[in-house]
C-alpha cells in the first residue's frame, strides 16, 4: 500500500516548485516540459483533473479508458500510472483485465483489417445502417 500511495503522489498533479524555469506543475512531467512551451503543457497538465470531472465519467472509469489508451499505445510509463490510478479509484483486477483484453481485441481486429487492406469504404457502408 506504501508504493501505491507513494506512485500515486507522483501521478496526481500537484502544485510544487521547481528548478529549470519552472515555478510550479506536475511533478515528472513538468520539468520534462520545453520553455520554448511557455508553461503551456503543465497548464494542460494542471487542468486534467477538471477534464475528468466534466467528462461525464467517474473516476474509475476514465482510468480504465487512458488504461485501455495506453495499452494501446504500448506505453509502459502510462500503463503502469493507470492501472495504479484504476485500482486507487475502485477498479478490481478483473476489470483491469478485462480492459486488457478489449484493448487487444481492438488491435488484432485492426491489424488484420489493415494488413488484408479491407475496403473501408465497404466498412462504412456496414456501420451506416
Amino acid at each position: 500500500m506504501r508504493k501505491l500511495t507513494i506512485i500515486l503522489f507522483l501521478l496526481f498533479p500537484i502544485s510544487v516548485a521547481f528548478g529549470g524555469g519552472h515555478s510550479k506543475g506536475h511533478p515528472i512531467l513538468t520539468p520534462l516540459e520545453p520553455m520554448a512551451m511557455e508553461g503551456k503543457y503543465t497548464e494542460m497538465l494542471m487542468n486534467e483533473a477538471n477534464f475528468q470531472k466534466g467528462s461525464g465519467f467517474d473516476a474509475k472509469t476514465f482510468q480504465l479508458i487512458s488504461l485501455a489508451a495506453s495499452a494501446g499505445m504500448k506505453c509502459e510509463y502510462c500503463i503502469l500510472a493507470h492501472t495504479a490510478l484504476a485500482k486507487a479509484a475502485g477498479a478490481t483486477d478483473e476489470e483491469i483485465k478485462s480492459v486488457a483484453m478489449m484493448a487487444g481485441l481492438i488491435a488484432i481486429n485492426s491489424t488484420m483489417l489493415y494488413a488484408n487492406q479491407y475496403d473501408i469504404e465497404e466498412l462504412k457502408k456496414m456501420f451506416s445502417k
